[in-house]
């Protein structure tokens, strides 16, 4: 388990800022990998790439609506906010890094660079790190969430009936 009770407020203000800000550096990053290389090649995988995207897209749509009460960028959660527990939020806990990362496959494969890659793989790092600090948060501000954090995924859905019943809470 991550160990935050310890932490300031200003400490977690600072690590909740530098994950948002890896965050959308990678994904700025992968764009401009995209940008320089738009016409360099005809793209074989161009379905699966959009495919990702579109998937993603709508994992954060799905995500937005069920969080809209305590929706916001940074992980640290809204004061006074509910433990959003409905929608696609009975599937896995972080869907819009689920589709985040999703978006960031189809750019990264659309760019076909090893550099687009690795900053998928920096997205998919960073997002699993700010997943388990909000989580830690979440258990600090809703004690039941344990129970959940119990029951469903991180990130990646969790499909079979086994599963659920093995889920990391750290």
């Amino acid at each position: 388990m991550m160990n935050i009770a310890n932490l300031s407020r200003s400490s977690r203000i600072r690590i909740a800022q530098t994950l948002v800000g890896i965050q959308f550096l990678s994904l700025g990053a992968m764009g401009v990998v995209v940008i320089t290389r738009v016409t360099s090649r005809s793209h074989s995988y161009l379905a699966f790439e959009v495919g990702a995207i579109l998937c993603g897209m709508i994992i954060i749509g799905a995500a937005g609506i069920a969080l809209r009460p305590s929706l916001r960028v940074s992980p640290i959660p809204k004061v006074d906010s509910p433990l959003i527990e409905i929608g696609i939020y009975k599937r896995v806990r972080h869907p819009m890094y689920l589709g985040t990362i999703l978006i960031g496959f189809g750019v990264a494969g659309y760019a076909d660079s090893w550099l687009s890659w690795l900053f998928e793989v920096i997205l998919i790092i960073n997002l699993n790190i700010k997943a388990r600090f909000e989580d830690a948060l979440l258990r600090e501000i809703h004690p039941e969430s344990v129970r959940y954090q119990m029951q469903v995924s991180r990130i990646l859905p969790c499909l079979g009936a086994s599963c659920r019943t093995h889920c990391s809470v750290n």
